[in-house]
């Protein structure tokens, strides 16, 4: 675990929920990456994430590379982003549609974001 995020399963509200803090580098991904499979292997498929990035600062090139595996995995059904500035975001929508994936949204407040996940389709 880095001190540059925070991933972790919320029982009470089913979905795994992550952290990000300051600056993401190649080692702090290549944990994310870890992770996530980490979770993907208790909880099988389906599995929705919240993501709080209000504190993240800047995402370097090769962590971008990696984190897009992260994004991408099978197990994933929808990705909450919340609180991410403006740079953070275009780096973010810029690796989830390099999974060619449409399951991630960005949401300003953490309650719009779960409102999103918990939203029924249909």
């Amino acid at each position: 675990m880095s001190d540059n995020y925070h991933i972790w399963w919320d029982e009470e509200l089913g979905l795994a929920r992550g952290q990000a803090f300051s600056l993401f580098d190649i080692e702090d991904a290549i944990g994310i990456v870890e992770e996530t499979e980490r979770i993907a292997n208790e909880r099988g498929t389906g599995i929705d994430w919240l993501v709080d990035l209000t504190q993240l600062t800047s995402i370097t090139s090769p962590a971008r590379k990696k984190l897009t595996e992260a994004i991408g995995h099978p197990s994933i059904r929808k990705f909450a982003f919340f609180g991410a500035s403006t740079f953070v975001r275009v780096v973010v929508n810029f690796m989830s549609k390099a999974t060619g994936k449409t399951h991630t949204r960005h949401f300003t407040t953490e309650a719009s974001a779960l409102e999103w996940i918990f939203k029924r389709e249909g």
